[in-house]
């Protein structure tokens, strides 16, 4: 059996002092050494402050109020805040959204990698200055020698992003969580970071947590799959199996508006509606306004998550395999 490296269970986060609106609720999901899940959804639908909360980057404005963060065994909810230090960069890493304003634009692109060398791996300033050359000749930057000692105001998007990538592997961390690693970069650009991405995965021998709004992106890189809709999982499986059949409507509509290669389109594929902020959610399924499957049910009861099927999880009254069937009989 394949060890868990991180175990999330039953997560809830809400602003402090204000539990009645909570951002997030009951999400759990594992990730396996060196294994790889996608996190999917739209903007506000609590990917980020999830990914943020395993790392407690977001105290002291986000607090959990349920649930357990557990990394190698250890609940990091409970850990101290020495203990914290030393996961985030050491065992932990994070890329963040932005690289163009993730770095800072007053220090060079070496001295900031040199920095988590020299805090983590305790190494001198000639030391930090070679192994940060190093790690930006790994993640594709030419001439990384003289490219050490720019600031980041003058590298290209993909370039800064190729950074924060190196900055982030830079201490070798078992867990590396990528938030929207392409937001902001070409077409062509954002396929070259995830290639990089499951290249370092591979050869690092690290676990991987990707979110993104695009399926598309992490169609070929993630295993698993977990699709977030205003604060909850409403969908989780294998990747190959939820892209083949989706369960969920609201995964569905995703997939949908992914633009096809094969054909051309009059209009491209849109889901009406925006996603309901935490304090006006829905009595009961929250995507029940956007969902062209909806009845009585949807608005009056909130559908939970339950199996359906080998490692298939969706939280719908109307699934997809549910709607087939109904359209045959």
């Amino acid at each position: 059996m394949t060890a868990m490296l991180l175990s999330v269970r039953d997560l809830s986060l809400a602003l402090r002092g204000d539990g009645a609106h909570t951002l997030v609720e009951h999400v759990s999901f594992d990730v396996p050494e060196r294994g790889v899940l996608g996190i999917v959804g739209e903007s506000g639908c609590g990917k980020s402050v999830t990914a943020l909360s395993i790392l407690r980057l977001g105290e002291p404005v986000i607090a959990p109020t349920s649930g357990s963060i557990a990394f190698n065994g250890e609940d990091l909810l409970t850990a101290s805040p020495r203990r914290m230090q030393q996961v985030r960069g050491g065992e932990i890493s994070m890329i963040f959204q932005e690289p163009m304003t993730s770095l800072n634009p007053v220090l060079t692109v070496g001295f900031q990698i040199g920095e988590a060398l020299r805090v983590h791996q305790r190494l001198g300033r000639r030391a930090a200055r070679a192994a940060a050359i190093e790690l930006l000749s790994i993640v594709g930057i030419p001439l990384p020698a003289s490219r050490i000692d720019v600031y980041p105001h003058q590298m290209s998007g993909g370039m800064c992003q190729r950074v924060m990538i190196a900055l982030a592997l830079a201490c070798r961390p078992k867990l590396l969580i990528a938030d929207e690693p392409t937001t902001a970069l070409d077409v062509t650009v954002q396929a070259q970071i995830i290639d990089l991405l499951r290249r370092l995965q591979g050869q690092f021998g690290m676990a991987v947590i990707i979110i993104t709004h695009d399926l598309a992106l992490v169609s070929d890189f993630a295993e698993t799959i977990v699709v977030m809709y205003a604060g909850r999982v409403v969908e989780q499986g294998p990747a190959a199996a939820l892209f083949a059949r989706p369960l969920h409507p609201y995964t569905e509509r995703l997939l949908d508006s992914i633009p096809p290669v094969d054909r051309d389109v009059d209009r491209l594929a849109t889901i009406p509606g925006t996603v309901p902020p935490p304090w006006a959610m829905p009595p009961g399924c929250r995507f029940m306004d956007r969902c062209g499957f909806a009845t009585d049910r949807c608005r009056d009861v909130d559908p939970v998550l339950r199996t359906l099927g080998d490692a298939r999880l969706a939280a719908c009254h109307h699934p997809r395999h549910v709607r087939d069937h109904a359209t045959v009989g």
